[in-house]
């Protein structure tokens, strides 16, 4: 084929296929007849100028949030085809919730902070008030969003909810610290709080993860035997999604035979999620509804599906 002929072709299925002209919007724009452009537009075709893809269900944005609850049991699952629009959706799909939340409970994170700063101020008497609290303590490190308190502040300023706070540390170097703490009255609180919680927004991390959560303290070498890649606010999981113990993990959190209560269990994950850490962060079952990017939403089935081939 001629340079001059390619250039035609590829002229003409740009017009139609990347402008949306119509072939006889095409033939008055290049004085040829609509039979002619219709011809053009089949060369291009045969001649692999143009390949079209027709895309199978799995592979669709309902179809990969579909496949993701089937094989999760999750009662919803949000696919985002844009990752700048991650924290937007991460934002309403949290606000769709708020109007039903009477008790919320609210995770930590660079993330989760994101997802609240993306969240609209809401005017006062647009949605039902309930209350908010923080799932974990608070770590004493530089990094944004992991102080759950200020989390809850300022959700709790932009929704008109009531903010509940823990006030303490969520490692504890020691078992008679972390009694201390669970013997305080705004530990008593939360915890009471936690037993009623009808709502989470938690992230799913990864390990290792910045910060590290005192893991070593907590842990020794025992997340890294046992082949820790998922965490859950500062639970870490194995592969298959089992929980890593330790008997010096002295951590200030929500029991998780209290979040496995939870009737809706938002995740979110990070764009820049680890793929294994997403399907270990899945298998715990804490999580009902998931914020995902497509991206990664088809890497899970993908690695899913490779696993099951093994």
């Amino acid at each position: 084929m001629k340079e001059k002929e390619l250039s035609r072709l590829i002229h003409v299925a740009q017009l139609y296929y990347e402008q949306n002209k119509t072939q006889s919007e095409i033939a008055n724009e290049l004085a040829i007849s609509r039979p002619a452009v219709s011809y053009l537009l089949n060369k291009a075709r045969k001649a692999g100028i143009v390949k079209i893809d027709v895309l199978s269900y799995y592979r669709t944005i309902r179809g990969l949030g579909n496949e993701l609850c089937d094989r999760f049991n999750l009662k919803s699952c949000h696919v985002v085809s844009l990752p700048e629009d991650l924290y937007q959706t991460g934002a309403e799909v949290l606000l769709e919730f708020l109007p039903k939340a009477k008790l919320l409970g609210l995770g930590w994170g660079y993330n989760t902070n994101k997802v609240i700063s993306a969240l609209p101020q809401q005017k006062r008497g647009g949605i039902s008030v309930g209350i908010i609290c923080p799932l974990i303590g608070a770590i004493t490190a530089p990094q944004q969003g992991y102080h759950p308190d200020e989390l809850v502040k300022e959700l709790a300023d932009k929704t008109g909810y009531h903010g509940e706070y823990l006030n303490c540390p969520a490692i504890s170097a020691t078992a008679e610290e972390q009694l201390e703490v669970m013997e305080s009255e705004d530990f008593k609180q939360v915890e009471d709080y936690w037993r009623r919680l009808t709502t989470a927004f938690i992230t799913l991390g990864s390990y290792p993860s910045v910060p590290d959560h005192g893991s070593a303290m907590r842990f020794g070498k025992k997340l890294i035997d046992e082949k820790a890649v998922g965490c859950l606010l500062s639970y870490f999981f194995n592969p298959q999604g089992k929980q890593i113990r330790s008997d010096e993990d002295y951590s200030i959190q929500i029991p998780l035979d209290l979040l496995a209560r939870v009737r809706d269990v938002i995740g979110f994950v990070p764009q820049e999620a680890n793929v294994f850490s997403v399907i270990s962060g899945l298998k715990t079952g804490y999580i009902k509804h998931l914020v995902i990017t497509e991206a990664l939403a088809s890497d899970v089935i993908k690695q899913m599906d490779e696993q099951k081939n093994v």
